[in-house]
């Protein structure tokens, strides 16, 4: 999931990764596993990963298929962030959701609409700024199951779901939210996993919004501060220790390999040794919560330029030829109940 994709402004999805060299096919015989967090490094991590990850019979995967029409819009599962599309198109190939699933049960699907602005405008160079969304705005989700053992192809897929935007005409022709410059709806699904990630996991996090807030910022911004300095002297240690929870959900929840969890790691070091890395100010921000405020986020205010919205403040530049590029990390961060109080906690990156 969220895999770093370079883009002209490259922009990271909601679950950053890492990487580091790779190790030998016996390291996991050969080296020691840590015990506690402090004793997580880049050589270890992906051993230690891989020796919690537990492998099933079954391994479902799950998948939303997202089709929208005259609306931009935002997607979260379980209350976390999956999905945003600011553009006229589609999503072409179908969003993992696994990492979002912590256990078998109910999960909900929320869907924020928006009005397309000024991108027919720009896309056809006519037109004009559209604010409300119309009669013809609709979104239509499909989720659907595959398993990781089995075959992977279009026919292989199980629709768990097919929910349409809601309507208001026996046709189902007329947007519920005509006239509106936002609308937001929720809907259910039952999902079957064989793990359970309910407990070390954001599933298990504080209500952050029973802190005082302006302690809880200073801990944020002195998160994301360290994060970006570190990131920027190629701490490779260091961040390892960072991402190693968030690392440990998702290599469970997609059921990894010893070497897709390598790749993974692979694929974070080659940004995090680019001699180009400019770190940005943490400015612009607010404090915004997801998981029924269990896990807080500094997410950059604009509202108007795109490109923006909905981002991390803490973010980087590089340079690749004379090209530049932004990446943005998702340093969604948790409390976890274990030792938590409402003065003195610690945050744990989802």
């Amino acid at each position: 999931m969220k895999i770093i994709d370079k883009l002209v402004f490259l922009t990271v999805g909601f679950c950053t990764l890492l990487a580091c060299a790779q190790q030998p096919k016996d390291a996991k015989a050969t080296t020691a596993l840590p015990t506690a967090i402090e004793e997580i490094n880049s050589e270890n991590m992906v051993s230690a990963i891989s020796a919690k990850v537990k492998h099933f019979d079954e391994e479902p995967l799950y998948y939303l298929r997202i089709g929208k029409e005259n609306c931009i819009i935002e997607v979260l599962v379980n209350d976390m962030p999956v999905y945003k599309s600011y553009e006229l198109s589609n999503l072409a190939s179908p969003l993992e959701i696994n990492h979002n699933i912590l256990r078998t049960g109910i999960q909900t699907v929320t869907v924020r609409m928006y009005p397309v602005g000024d991108l027919i405008k720009e896309e056809y160079e006519y037109g004009e700024t559209i604010t409300q969304l119309g009669d013809a705005s609709t979104v239509s989700i499909r989720v659907i199951q595959l398993d990781k053992k089995g075959a992977m192809g279009l026919n292989d897929e199980v629709e768990v779901l097919q929910h349409q935007s809601p309507t208001t005409d026996a046709n189902g022709e007329v947007f519920a939210g005509t006239g509106l410059p936002f609308y937001e709806y929720t809907f259910e699904f039952y999902a079957k996993v064989p793990y359970d990630l309910s407990e070390n996991s954001w599933g298990d996090a504080a209500d952050l919004n029973t802190v005082d807030q302006d302690v809880l910022e200073q801990k944020m911004l002195d998160y994301y501060k360290s994060f970006l300095k570190e990131y920027k002297k190629g701490n490779k240690d260091f961040i390892a220790q960072k991402y190693y929870q968030s690392f440990s959900v998702q290599a469970q929840a997609y059921y990894k390999s010893i070497k897709e969890i390598q790749e993974m790691w692979d694929e974070e070091l080659e940004l995090l040794n680019d001699p180009t890395v400019k770190l940005q100010s943490i400015k612009d921000y607010e404090l915004v919560f997801y998981a029924h405020n269990g896990v807080a986020f500094l997410r950059l205010k604009t509202k108007d330029e795109l490109y923006y919205r909905n981002n991390c403040a803490a973010y980087i530049e590089t340079t690749e030829a004379g090209t530049e590029y932004e990446t943005f990390f998702g340093l969604y961060l948790y409390a976890p109940k274990k030792g938590f109080s409402r003065k003195e906690f610690t945050l744990i990156m989802s």
